[in-house]
């Protein structure tokens, strides 16, 4: 998301509109850039922000344990399989050193507070800053940071990784991969819904 006042400076730099002349676009593509990435990192600090005030009451609520446990598990099976059939080792390779591939930078704009609060509740550590020049956010030395990932991450599959999987094997993973977004969309509706409710009673009791 850009922000009104990088937004109405890159209509500056046009060049029927500027004093000076950018002709490549690279101060306004910087000025893009850095929204991008502040923006992500509010969504961080919401994220851990919530975390930080619901996290100990979220954890004894059993239906949202029940449903949080369901998703690590299938998020657990879709790594084996993703293993098994060497994915996962593959999409790591490319997101470190091909740049512009499926991990690209801005990708991560995809990412909102919740799903970066389940990420938390896993265990996953959220970055501060990109590690990887030119690729998503949240890519590091081995790999994806996160371990709930939204569609794209999961369900997308590059003509290489196509080629190399075959029609059965990209069949059989797919439909793993469909049990896993299944799991994580169930945790993440009734998350919010939580959420909701918790947040409605406080601004009643204030």
């Amino acid at each position: 998301m850009i922000s009104c006042t990088a937004w109405r400076f890159h209509e500056f730099l046009r060049p029927d509109l500027s004093p000076f002349h950018d002709p490549n676009g690279t101060i306004g593509s910087l000025l893009m850039k850095s929204s991008r990435e502040d923006q992500l990192l509010h969504e961080i600090g919401a994220a851990r922000a919530l975390l930080d005030r619901f996290g100990p009451t979220l954890c004894q609520q059993p239906e949202l344990l029940r449903l949080l446990s369901c998703y690590r598990r299938s998020i657990n099976e879709t790594q084996r399989v993703m293993h098994q059939e060497r994915v996962d080792r593959a999409c790591s390779v490319c997101a470190r050193e091909a740049a512009g591939g499926c991990c690209f930078e801005g990708i991560e704009a995809g990412y909102d507070p919740i799903l970066l609060l389940i990420n938390l509740l896993m265990g996953s550590t959220l970055p501060d800053s990109r590690e990887t020049p030119e690729s998503c956010f949240f890519v590091g030395e081995a790999g994806c940071k996160l371990q709930a990932r939204y569609y794209y991450c999961v369900h997308y599959f590059c003509p290489t990784l196509q080629t190399s999987l075959g029609a059965r094997a990209k069949q059989g993973l797919l439909k793993t991969v469909a049990k896993e977004l299944a799991a994580g969309w169930g945790l993440e509706c009734a998350l919010r819904e939580w959420l909701r409710r918790q947040t409605e009673r406080h601004d009643m009791r204030e």
